[in-house]
């Protein structure tokens, strides 16, 4: 994804725009419409670009490449890892296609490589790996932070933030027809920062770190497929921005003239699935439930159940390192009752003069 600043006169523009069209849900920016054997087309009018940037957002595209390879699955294997590269920027002009190829037809795992193109151009290189449901004796995890941890309901969202803008008297003139486009995008994802920044006068913070809470809004079907391409679309929204936190700067700063997420990686510890008690043994009914001694301690892992994108998820983000105007980010995902179920980490380009 890029970042880069629209003139008013855009923003107005699109502002009078975006009031007469009905905008897609979240699930429609993921779909994908199979057009050949393995070949899937994303139409142009479900692209989403935020007002102030002039490409699609990159977690659109990682989500919608989720949706399009398992489509290709023939054996319902959960997602575990994803490592792709975004190579150029794509804009809602034109429909974007994702290209499949199968690597791997394994027992255990199936692995795809996605293709994303628009207009013949390369936007979007992905390889992902599908591993079936096994149980194993090697099961430990860390505990959920709970340090400045702020439960979501006693937070204001992101959108509700913007919406206070309009009544700061701190709030430039130009800026107004910036907040007010924002307020008209759709609300597809819920964001709520445990310790938010003053959007207009953010203060340094070290370490990079920050807890932030993540949903979708609207309810989606109860497909694990579905529901680990939304998580991946969210992840994408918040994790660069935490290199930004080390200074007096944020995206309503002029000083940041490009933000560009050059890869994002993930990896899913928990098949996020829906089963029932007696399917989920039937695929595993091959594993070797023998015990195996372990140390007294390793914490208890929290109880399973079904991952889903439009309930409460703690986002935990840090920047450990940035340079030469490259940040690497890594992000770790919970659900509310402390299981770790996703891992992820990104490079971005940032300019900032």
């Amino acid at each position: 994804m890029i970042l880069l600043k629209c003139s008013p006169l855009l923003n107005t523009a699109s502002h009078r725009l975006l009031s007469t069209i009905k905008l897609p849900t979240l699930y429609e920016t993921l779909k994908v419409i199979e057009i050949l054997p393995d070949v899937f087309v994303q139409p142009a009018e479900t692209l989403f670009v935020y007002p102030y940037r002039t490409s699609v957002f990159g977690g659109q595209i990682i989500g919608s490449a989720i949706y399009a390879a398992q489509l290709t699955l023939t054996r319902n294997h959960p997602l575990h890892s994803l490592h792709s590269y975004f190579l150029s920027a794509a804009d809602n002009s034109s429909a974007i296609t994702y290209k499949v190829k199968r690597l791997r037809e394994g027992h255990s795992f199936q692995a795809r490589s996605v293709t994303a193109l628009q207009d013949d151009k390369i936007v979007f290189e992905c390889e992902m790996s599908f591993h079936k449901k096994e149980k194993g004796n090697l099961a430990h995890q860390p505990v959920m932070p709970n340090v400045g941890l702020v439960p979501p309901e006693k937070l204001h969202s992101t959108r509700e933030r913007f919406r206070s803008l309009l009544d700061d008297p701190r709030l430039p003139a130009e800026f107004r027809p910036f907040v007010e486009l924002g307020l008209d995008m759709p609300t597809r994802i819920d964001i709520r920062h445990c310790h938010p920044r003053d959007l207009l006068t953010p203060a340094p913070e070290w370490p990079a770190r920050q807890l932030v809470w993540i949903k979708a809004v609207e309810p989606l079907p109860n497909d694990s497929h579905l529901h680990r391409s939304a998580v991946a679309y969210c992840s994408d929204r918040v994790l660069l921005t935490s290199a930004l936190l080390p200074y007096a700067v944020n995206i309503f700063s002029p000083r940041i003239k490009m933000q560009v997420s050059l890869d994002h990686s993930m990896w899913f510890h928990d098949d996020f699935g829906f089963e029932t008690a007696s399917e989920i043994d039937e695929a595993t009914r091959d594993d070797d439930s023998t015990p195996i001694e372990r140390t007294t301690g390793i914490p208890p892992i929290p109880p399973k159940n079904p991952v889903r994108a439009d309930d409460w998820l703690l986002y935990e983000l840090e920047c450990p390192v940035a340079m030469n105007n490259r940040a690497l980010t890594f992000g770790r995902i919970w659900t509310k009752c402390g299981r770790l179920i996703v891992t992820c980490a990104q490079e971005g380009a940032i300019r900032c003069y």
